[in-house]
């Protein structure tokens, strides 16, 4: 059976002190390759935990993959581990000490006999290149099963795993055969949970035998989930595809991408397309709407800039926001937001600006304006106007849902559709 389990290694772990982003990633990749997940594990970086949960791991899964362990110091003992689990000796692989030197020469800087403690690995072991850093995935066969250890910084793992070790998961799941479970998820924004169930109605009537449909809700949108369950990749595939286009029978509008795609890159890639630029201008939110959108890589292409006008003298002079208005209607107003968004956009020669001004909480509040109120202004070069949204208690929360109206509100509008 195609299962597989994943264990996360490092003492950073277990007391907290670090959160196990890796597992999520790697459990949605083995979804996508047709494994299924079967355990979850954390241990420290005593190698004796290590090797209790290796053997414990490879008599129930067919694919083992372990992150962290793989540095150059002493707490770093996953390579050894290995080693002692198929009963190998650790040996410096000539390929991972030339990859090293390279990176070294790159650099400009020597290479140290720390550094070079990345390169031993088992006997048996297939070294995988980390094309951003220094410590190699570790691919190993034995009797029918697989293993894969990853370095533990998330950059890494992801970058091995998208490259050098894609083309030996496939294999390797296609070795094993049988029934394939795999995923799909379709990106919504702009609509709320239950709204969302109402447009689909019932799953069972609206999707194919062997779909199974999941809401992961959050403040940037839903996502929809099609989990398959099929004898081959090719019933799977068509199974799928059925799925997806009923769902969109019903919610395309609310529809932004498929996959790990997010709203601030669904947003950008329309910029792009367009040829357009965006601005921004921000009070509660404190920069995080332009932050969002200079994650995305290339976002410059679309993104001028922005102002963070956080208290009332600089929404004055910054942005020409008259003191007289802002003493009769106050800073978190229509008014307000409206200038934001039209001088931000003046100020950069942008074609779109955002203004958001609001009350974050948990304190500001009042009977007329309570906490979570938000006033979100947009112009374009035919108009400029505003929306006022009430959102919650929580101060975090109500900066990244302003961030996410926001950017559904652009987002809808270059599509053609009304704002949600």
């Amino acid at each position: 059976m195609a299962t597989a389990a994943l264990l996360a290694i490092g003492d950073e772990l277990c007391i907290g002190q670090v959160t196990n982003t890796n597992a999520a990633w790697l459990a949605q990749r083995c979804g996508e390759l047709g494994f299924r997940v079967v355990r979850h594990a954390v241990v420290g970086d005593q190698l004796e935990d290590i090797l209790e949960e290796l053997h414990r791991l490879w008599k129930i899964a067919a694919l083992v993959l372990t992150t962290g362990g793989l540095g150059p110091t002493h707490d770093d003992r996953t390579a050894e581990a290995l080693a002692q689990f198929f009963g190998e000796e650790l040996q410096e692989h000539p390929l991972v000490r030339q990859w090293l030197q390279e990176q070294a020469h790159h650099r400009g800087i020597p290479l140290s006999e720390r550094v070079l403690r990345q390169a031993l690995v088992p006997a048996s072991a297939l070294p995988l290149r980390n094309p951003v850093g220094q410590a190699p995935g570790i691919w190993i066969e034995r009797d029918g099963k697989a293993l894969l250890a990853l370095p533990g910084v998330p950059a890494e793992m992801q970058a091995i795993v998208t490259t050098a070790a894609w083309d030996h998961l496939r294999r390797f799941r296609q070795q094993l055969g049988g029934s394939v479970v795999t995923f799909r998820t379709l990106v919504t924004a702009g609509i709320a949970e239950a709204h969302l169930a109402d447009l689909l109605g019932e799953p069972a009537s609206v999707l194919p035998d062997g779909v199974e449909l999941a809401f992961l809700p959050s403040v940037w949108g839903v996502r929809l989930r099609l989990t398959v369950h099929a004898p081959s990749w090719d019933a799977a595939e068509q199974l799928v595809e059925q799925a997806r286009k009923r769902l969109l029978e019903r919610i395309a509008p609310y529809v932004i991408g498929e996959g790990d795609i997010s709203l601030s890159q669904a947003v950008g890639e329309l910029l792009r397309q367009r040829g357009e630029t965006l601005a921004v201008a921000e009070s509660c939110t404190g920069g995080l709407l332009g932050a969002t959108l200079t994650e995305i890589p290339g976002s410059s292409d679309y993104f001028l800039g922005g102002h963070i006008v956080y208290s009332n003298a600089a929404k004055t002079t910054f942005l020409r926001v008259p003191e007289e208005l802002l003493r009769r209607v106050g800073a978190v107003s229509r008014e307000v937001a409206e200038l934001l968004a039209q001088n931000v956009r003046h100020a950069f020669g942008a074609t779109y600006g955002i203004g958001i001004t609001g009350i974050a909480g948990p304190g500001g509040g009042t009977p007329q304006k309570p906490v979570g109120t938000v006033w979100i202004g947009l112009a374009t070069p035919q108009r400029v106007e505003a929306r006022h949204f009430v959102f919650g208690t929580d101060r975090a929360a109500n900066r990244h849902r302003a961030v996410a109206a926001a950017l559904t509100w652009l987002y809808r509008l270059m599509k053609g559709m009304e704002p949600q």
